[in-house]
């Protein structure tokens, strides 16, 4: 019987700026815009298309998520649903093999009953949405446990959960606790693969699991294969390709043999805090990142405050709820299909039609729905990366008060937030620019607070650089003689505004900087359309001039060499962007090399990428033939890694379409086997 099990546990705090609906720059994150984007390209991706190499060839490419045990909720689906569709497909084909886990990643037995109650079944809804199929196991946030959650997750239909060695008293690695199924996974391995070099030796890695008495389980951060260990999804393809008969799932596993002995539970522990769950409300010692003498004394009043808020919000809320909706506590159990339907309209009308005692109006449907976003909000709130880190004062921290200060807004709670500034007052930190939880709220907190104006006036520069969306709000520009009207819908509320704004209102410094972004590339874009058609006659004339003069020291040669360099880059990315003529990007690329100028192409990557992957999708294989060509004689002048173009995503596209291609240099210029076994 197979009995070697790798389990990833695959998550992301939920990172959009509340304000917005978009995640906000993250400075850590470069050379990428933001974390998720960072690790999406480092590891997500990469597990999808984990390459299994012998001699620099590249032999076959797995998909990891159809291997591996593994569980994925809604903050990092949802994120991938929206920016990178393409990759969920093959997330899905591992889908008989994936575990639920909560909505958004608290510590549950921390959480009010009913609050932990809500989490389990959104979680569960959003697995049902995704995947397609009732969840048998799951996965609790950083393992964190007790009796009640377990009597939660077996009243709502859950069969088996995995869990540290020192989390359960017993003698066997799969037994029966509370009524459920636990796999008991290997400590030893695990940190082996999360913290030691285990995946640089998968052949030992192998070795040692058969080694164990089955069924041997290794449970790691799933973003330990590709961001925290590079190349980490390599140890991956390794295994699955040379030892398919060996490894299986904890779904496979449970289906096929029920345990057959009884364990006891150690409660309010987790796996990734000694003390237990300490780690999220007290200054146990445990945390990551910092400097030597840091302390954690910050947590304690920070959840305490948090606490008392959450308790203020749930009454404010509820007491408006219970005038409008038969069961408020039952609709906010179906709420999370309005956010899994990302707030359409027909999703909030069916839930109305559902839970609405009368038919309401317009104003009263804004204070329903504000009113289950609050709720929600706080939710987001208690996200356990909160607590996890070194400061108060970090991303993470910061991201939660956030949360806390969207609920503020929505019910307009100024006592909820003078109670929890109180609170903040008493959180030191150890950063001395803040001083406390109240200075990261002033400091940190509230600059990312946009008001809706703010957000009316990032309308009217995205209008005038022609660009269509504002994270999640719906808006609509006119143009007037002295300036603008704007139209602004809230699909998470319902709420409608509108804003009259002069031309003297707008400043560019107001807007936030993941919009500020898109706006000033529109204008680059704008600049260098216009500067090339402006400078396109004279283009000749420059070459002329650079060639003339290469091999002689004229003082004004560097000068001419600049604007030469940046007219060819410009045309060449206009050849690769719109025209994708081949024949014609290759002769630029010969007129350059002949005037010895610098293209810079690799930072062209993404265009060159994308016309590979073009010419495929036709079917032009000669064409395709000529770039990758090209490409692989500028890699190899220039040498330097960094400089190069990656073509590994074109490499996984070709090896997808391996059976219809026929001219077998492309698999050779790819460094790929043509024919693999499959």
């Amino acid at each position: 019987m197979k009995n070697l099990i790798i389990h990833g546990h695959f998550y992301q705090p939920f990172r959009e700026n509340p304000c917005l609906g978009e995640i906000p720059l993250e400075e850590g994150a470069h050379p990428f815009e933001d974390w998720n984007e960072r690790i999406y390209r480092e590891c997500y991706l990469p597990v999808a298309y984990a390459h299994y190499r012998e001699d620099g060839i590249t032999k076959d490419i797995i998909n990891g998520y159809k291997h591996l045990s593994f569980n994925m909720g809604w903050t990092l689906t949802h994120w991938l649903e929206k920016k990178h569709p393409e990759l969920l497909e093959r997330v899905k084909e591992g889908r008989e093999h994936a575990l639920a886990s909560t909505f958004n990643h608290t510590i549950l037995p921390l959480d009010p009953l009913e609050d932990r109650e809500v989490q389990i079944v959104w979680g569960i809804r959003a697995y049902e949405k995704f995947f397609g199929r009732k969840p048998l196991g799951f996965w609790l946030p950083e393992l964190a446990v007790d009796e009640e959650t377990l009597r939660l997750l077996k009243k709502h239909g859950i069969e088996f959960i995995i869990l540290a060695p020192h989390q359960v008293k017993g003698n066997a690695k799969y037994l029966w606790v509370e009524d459920l199924a636990v796999f008991v996974y290997d400590g030893e391995l695990s940190h082996g693969v999360s913290f030691g070099e285990l995946l640089v030796f998968a052949e030992k890695l192998h070795q040692l699991m058969k080694n164990k008495e089955p069924p041997v389980v290794i449970a790691t951060d799933g973003e330990t294969f590709g961001h925290h260990k590079k190349f980490g999804e390599l140890a991956l393809a390794y295994l699955f390709k040379k030892y398919p008969d060996d490894f299986t799932t904890l779904e496979d596993y449970y289906r096929a043999q029920k345990p057959n002995q009884r364990g006891e539970l150690v409660p309010y522990t987790s796996w990734s805090c000694v003390h237990g769950i300490e780690r999220w409300r007290s200054n146990c010692g445990c945390s990551a990142g910092g400097l030597p003498g840091w302390h954690q004394k910050w947590r304690t009043p920070l959840r305490e405050g948090l606490e008392n808020l959450r308790t203020m919000v749930k009454e404010k809320a509820y007491s408006t709820l219970e005038k409008y909706l038969r069961e408020p506590k039952l609709a906010l159990l179906d709420y999370v299909d309005v956010i899994l339907e990302n707030y359409s309209q027909s999703a909030k009308e069916d839930f109305l039609r559902k839970h609405a005692k009368r038919r309401l109006s317009v104003n009263e449907i804004v204070e329903v729905f504000k009113s289950l976003s609050a709720i929600k909000y706080m939710h987001f709130a208690f996200s356990s990366d909160g607590w996890f880190f070194a400061d108060i004062s970090g991303i993470e921290t910061v991201k939660n008060l956030l949360f806390a200060k969207r609920a503020i807004g929505l019910l307009e709670l100024e006592d909820g937030e003078k109670v929890l500034m109180e609170y903040l007052q008493q959180a030191p930190s150890n950063v001395l620019a803040y001083g406390n939880g109240l200075g990261v709220w002033q400091k940190l907190v509230k600059p990312q607070v946009y008001e809706p104006k703010t957000i009316a006036k990032t309308a009217v520069f995205l209008h005038l650089s022609e660009e269509k969306t504002l994270g999640r709000w719906e808006y609509e520009v006119q143009e007037k003689e002295e300036g603008f009207y704007v139209k602004l819908k809230d699909p998470e509320t319902e709420e409608a505004l509108s804003f009259e704004i002069e031309w003297e209102e707008l400043n560019l410094e107001e807007v936030p900087d993941r919009f500020l972004g898109r706006i000033l590339k529109s204008w680059m874009e704008s600049f260098e359309e216009g500067y090339l058609s402006f400078l396109s006659d004279y283009m000749y004339l420059l070459e002329e001039v650079a060639s003339y003069s290469k091999s002689r020291n004229f003082g004004f040669l560097e000068d001419v060499k600049d604007h030469t360099e940046l007219l060819l880059r410009l045309k060449l990315k206009e050849l690769l962007a719109k025209d994708k003529d081949v024949k014609a990007i290759k002769e630029l690329f010969n007129r350059a090399q002949q005037l010895g100028l610098d293209l810079k192409a690799h930072r062209l990557s993404k265009h060159f990428v994308e016309l590979c992957l073009s010419k495929l999708e036709e079917g032009k294989e000669e064409e395709l033939l000529e770039i990758v060509e090209l490409i692989k004689d500028y890699n190899t002048k220039v040498g330097r890694f960094e400089l190069m173009i990656d073509l590994w995503e074109v490499q996984n596209k070709v090896w997808e379409r391996r059976h219809s291609i026929k001219n077998k240099k492309i698999f050779e210029l790819l460094n790929l086997q043509p024919y693999a076994t499959e």
